[in-house]
């Protein structure tokens, strides 16, 4: 019996535990050659049969030569299916990833180390790593990964700097900040004139990345936009597409004859849709942009001048708080013609890659060193005028008592002055707080006095200080007093009456007891002269609401056509059917890999989702969009389904597809995009 059970356990230890999946950790960067200043996105991600504890974070210190930006983490359960030879299997694996951004501080070649992760006590080793979509199943180093940074380019075709009105300023100061791209001029065997814009000739346009052209939401803390993002943007957008840079990220969504075809053709909002131009850029394509181009002089390396076609992006910003700002690094990225002397043309195109350094400002306060009393929270150049109207008045009777700052500065923490605490007012007139008017330009305080006692009453001269930022000093300006005369309130003591006839009647009323037409002597007098209101009224609201049934048509109309929301709800499912048809069409042509062919797939319901509820695609997890198509009407099996393709679209890029399931899911996907309308117009949510 004993020799049984030892057996029966060391059964269990050989084969029961080692069905038991041990915790995985894959990781992997995007790309592994950058120049300085470029980032890479470094992953991690955890697997396991069991779930995860959420709380687990991966041990980064080790990355110090990189500054690092850590991103939200994203735990899911995956639903992993597997069809082989028809029998469908399917597992729930829990999985948390980790994803960061890596600046690498300086040139040169650096590792990458292992990060330290533990799970349940178990210090986990990377048993895959993944380098630009290529999964390697062998780790170097342990699961170190070695990159390489090159420095900026040794050259003179192309020179960045950004510059600032001021360096140092107040809250409240406009801050001008300009990107000056300066573009050498072409060889003078393609433009001897030198009329030739030096873009007009490249085939791709040079990226600029411009931190401060980014969603102002990532703005420094205490910056505020003078212009948004987008209406400059849209500012810069240029016909041609030669003729311009690329900026960030942005890119062409779609364009032709649709329902935009009303949109203006330069807004960035239609640029990044639809637009109905035939200039407009190719889909997935990068948006041109740049301003008008001036030509300078500037020496070359060598020291020669040398024409020089400089663009400048500015922008203003509004500093809200005390702090220390930077703006920067810029970088450019691109291939420019350069000339070359044993070439037919003269010339050939060269990779520039330039990195500029942040520039910094100061926003400081007003000092508190020789502040007077006075001082009301304004600073800039302003004048300074009271007025008091009327002139004359009886005691009690309201005054109106005017205050005005105006000029040019900064006038938003302006405070009224406290008149209650000023013995020259209250002697003579009883005070009430202020209404406010307050502009960019001026600020008017508004008051209203009551005087306290008959005579010719003084006003008393009211000062107010602002800063002179300058001058750098505090300036006070004075007012002139105001002499008002005020007389005493005499009570009336008899009434006189009017008559049609227009003879006086004084005395006292008495009462007829022949009714309310004894007293009259003129029959016109009892003739019905009261309108009637009724009438009048009737009218007026069948008028008003006729009118309000024509606008509101007119309003329903426009909103059903030309709403960009609605509009884009609309060619939600076209648009994913077409994004379909052109990946299928590409895979074809391309021989696509599964894994790339897998998040493409993905990205059609991510884009779908994100068109329904006008949202951004880009950082949709499954989670978000399951919850998206649930809340507005989807059936519970529906979107069950959709979870689990697309987890094992998500699962693709870690291997275990072939390329017979990704056809069977790419059938579901196509039955899914014809069953979503359906549910979703018979749901009150979505309508």
């Amino acid at each position: 019996m004993r020799k049984f059970c030892f057996i029966f356990i060391f059964f269990i230890f050989l084969f029961v535990f080692p069905l038991q999946a041990a915790p995985r950790m894959l990781i992997g960067v995007d790309k592994v050659t950058i120049y300085e200043g470029e980032s890479i996105i470094y992953g991690i991600t955890l697997y396991d049969t069991q779930p995860i504890d959420e709380s687990i974070t991966p041990d980064i210190s080790v990355f110090t030569d990189f500054n690092v930006q850590v991103l939200p983490k994203q735990p899911s359960n995956q639903h992993s299916i597997q069809i082989i030879n028809g029998v469908r299997t399917e597992n729930i694996v829990s999985r948390i990833r980790f994803a960061y951004i890596l600046t690498p501080k300086k040139s040169g070649s650096f590792i990458i180390p292992k990060p330290n992760v533990s799970v349940n006590g178990q210090q986990l080793v990377p048993d895959s790593v993944e380098i630009g979509g290529q999964s390697l199943r062998e780790t170097s180093f342990g699961g170190a990964i070695s990159i390489t940074v090159k420095p900026p380019n040794d050259q003179d075709l192309v020179r960045l700097k950004i510059e600032t009105n001021k360096t140092r300023l107040y809250p409240f100061q406009p801050l001008t900040v300009t990107l000056a791209v300066q573009v050498k001029g072409l060889p003078e065997k393609i433009d001897s004139g030198q009329s030739m814009n030096p873009l007009q000739v490249l085939r791709d346009l040079p990226k600029l990345t411009i931190p401060w052209a980014n969603d102002d939401t990532e703005l420094p803390k205490g910056i505020i936009p003078q212009q948004k993002y987008s209406d400059w943007l849209n500012g810069l957008t240029v016909r041609r597409l030669q003729h311009g840079f690329a900026i960030n990220d942005y890119i062409s969504n779609d364009f032709g004859f649709g329902d935009d075809f009303f949109r203006s053709p330069f807004s960035f909002g239609g640029m990044i849709r639809r637009t109905p131009i035939p200039f407009a850029p190719k889909p997935g394509t990068p948006i041109p942009f740049a301003p008008k181009p001036v030509k300078i002089q500037r020496p070359d390396l060598s020291g020669k001048e040398t024409t020089y076609w400089e663009f400048r992006f500015s922008r203003t910003f509004i500093p809200e708080e005390i702090g220390h700002f930077s703006f920067g690094p810029v970088t450019l990225k691109g291939v420019f013609a350069d000339a070359d002397p044993n070439t037919p043309q003269g010339a050939s195109l060269r990779d520039v890659y330039v990195l500029t350094s942040e520039v910094s400002v100061d926003v400081v306060d007003v000092p508190q060193e020789n502040r007077p009393e006075s001082y009301i929270g304004a600073f800039g150049t302003f004048d300074w005028s009271v007025d008091l109207q009327p002139r004359q008045a009886k005691v009690g009777e309201p005054m109106t008592l005017t205050l005005c700052l105006s000029g040019q500065g900064a006038t938003t923490h302006v405070k009224p002055p406290d008149l209650s605490q000023n013995q020259g007012i209250t002697a003579n007139f009883k005070v009430y707080p202020p209404t406010e008017e307050v502009n960019e330009k001026s600020c008017t305080f508004t008051y209203t006095v009551r005087p306290t006692q008959e005579g010719s009453l003084v006003f008393p001269s009211l000062s107010a200080a602002f800063f002179d930022v300058e001058k750098e000093e505090f300036v006070t300006l004075q007012s002139n007093p105001i002499t008002a005369e005020i007389t005493e309130t005499k009570s009336s003591h008899s009434v006189s009456v009017f008559s049609n006839s227009q003879r006086f009647f004084s005395g006292t009323l008495e009462r007829s007891e022949k009714g309310l037409f004894a007293n009259m002597t003129d029959p016109y007098e009892a003739v019905q002269q009261s309108v009637n209101f009724v009438r009048w009224v009737f009218i007026m609201i069948l008028l008003f609401s006729v009118y309000g049934v024509f606008v509101l048509g007119v309003f329903v109309w426009r909103t059903c056509h030309s709403n960009p929301k609605l509009r884009r709800r609309r060619n939600a499912c076209k648009r994913a059917k077409q994004r379909l048809a052109e990946i299928l069409t590409t895979r074809q042509k391309s021989n696509n890999q599964t894994a790339s062919f897998g998040n493409e797939l993905q990205n059609i319901f991510f884009g779908y989702v994100a068109d329904l509820t006008d949202g951004v695609e880009q950082g949709m997890t499954t989670k978000d969009a399951c919850i998206k198509l649930l809340e507005l009407g989807a059936t519970e099996q529906t979107v069950k389904e959709i979870r689990n393709v697309l987890e094992t679209l998500d699962a693709a890029r870690y291997g275990g597809f072939d390329l017979k399931t990704l056809d069977e899911l790419t059938e579901e996907t196509n039955f899914l995009l014809n069953r979503i309308p359906k549910e979703l117009t018979q749901s009150q949510n979505f309508l």
